[in-house]
């Protein structure tokens, strides 16, 4: 999310000038809440901050609080946005209906290991206590190598949390679970997600806009020079001169890439899927009517099941595109759903919560999990 660029981003900058910061972040939620847990808010002590643990509401009692709260060390600050902790505690003006547990603490290790997984594009793993209360920032943790290490206060805990925040990081799931009488919020950290666009006609540049919001990185390719330029792509991280014989373009191919076909040229369409068959990435989506993806399938000598799932085709979700940056949204947003493992339907149609299930994110549970 764009959101650990920005925290990171503020977090060096604060470094730099020799501030004190404090990160917070969302452990446990109850009912229904804005953020869920893993959402992250970063303080500094002259005022500023980045990200959010809500809507902005709690962000004001934080700012008033945190530094305060946090005068002895780390600790959990609970917010209870239900009609009756509204009237009891003068309210904080979510309408959420929910309660709201936020880990306040200052230096946080967790910012360096935020900056080795964005700088490494590797993944890395939390458990985090969340209760009993008194034990407020400890945690263990599985770094980018692989290496483990707890500050647990009980060293049996680490070595019974430790199996399941490996597990954590290899299916890159957040949930909650008890743990020898301690509740535990374990969540993978993972890198931003990188777009690979191939096309550099001006339908890709409403694409590569909103992907940059997002703060995912982009890059952009096309065989045509003329195409290829830099300054038509401020909002690129890179833009290539595409050649299919080249083996870069596999290279930056990992387990949060994503690619979407959009060059308008056959031939160059053809070449980007051959060499992403090799190396699929979680999403290909192609632009263009059914018929010509299965030419352009039958042409690579591919079969529909050789790129399932990631294939989509034709990409984007069904809502009535006409014009470069209406397509540009619906594929955008087809690609957000995708990674969520959602369908893009109406939030009205989703029975039960709107965010992920109570058992994935907040109701503590025994045992070992498995990925879904």
């Amino acid at each position: 999310m764009k959101e650990i660029s920005q925290i990171l981003e503020l977090w060096n900058q604060a470094r730099q000038s020799g501030e004190s910061v404090i990160l917070a972040t969302v452990l446990r939620t109850r009912g229904s809440s804005y953020r869920v847990p893993g959402a992250r808010l970063l303080l500094t002590s002259t005022g500023g901050r980045a990200g959010s643990v809500s809507g902005g509401c709690l962000e004001d009692d934080l700012l008033k609080k945190a530094w305060w709260l946090t005068r002895n060390g780390p600790v959990i600050r609970r917010f209870d946005t239900t009609p009756e902790g509204e009237i009891a505690t003068g309210g904080f003006g979510l309408g959420c209906n929910g309660i709201i547990h936020v880990l306040l603490e200052r230096d946080s290790s967790i910012l360096p290991l935020l900056q080795e997984v964005t700088l490494r594009r590797r993944a890395a793993a939390v458990a985090h206590m969340v209760a009993p209360e008194s034990k407020a920032g400890q945690r263990l943790t599985i770094d980018t190598e692989g290496i483990a290490t707890s500050n647990f206060s009980d060293p049996r805990l680490a070595t019974l949390v430790e199996p399941d925040a490996r597990q954590t990081l290899s299916c890159s799931t957040r949930h909650s679970m008890l743990h020898d009488g301690s509740e535990l919020f374990l969540e993978a950290l993972t890198p931003a997600v990188r777009l690979l666009l191939f096309g550099a006609g001006d339908d890709a540049v409403p694409v590569t806009e909103m992907a940059n919001f997002l703060g995912w990185q982009v890059f952009v390719l096309d065989g045509r020079s003329h195409y290829a330029r830099a300054e038509r792509f401020p909002r690129a991280n890179e833009v290539l001169v595409y050649r299919p014989e080249e083996p870069y373009v596999l290279s930056l191919v990992d387990p949060w890439t994503v690619a979407v076909l959009m060059s308008h040229s056959y031939s160059q369409d053809l070449a980007a899927l051959k060499q992403l068959a090799v190396k699929p990435p979680r999403y290909l989506g192609i632009l263009g009517p059914r018929k010509r993806t299965e030419q352009l399938m039958s042409d690579a000598g591919l079969e529909p099941a050789q790129l399932a799932p990631a294939l989509h085709a034709p990409m984007g979700l069904d809502i009535g595109a006409d014009g470069r940056e209406q397509v540009a949204l619906s594929v955008i947003a087809e690609i957000q759903a995708t990674l969520n493992g959602r369908q893009g339907a109406p939030l009205r149609e989703r029975g039960g919560a709107i965010h992920a299930s109570e058992a994935e994110t907040s109701a503590p549970w025994v045992g070992s999990i498995a990925c879904a």
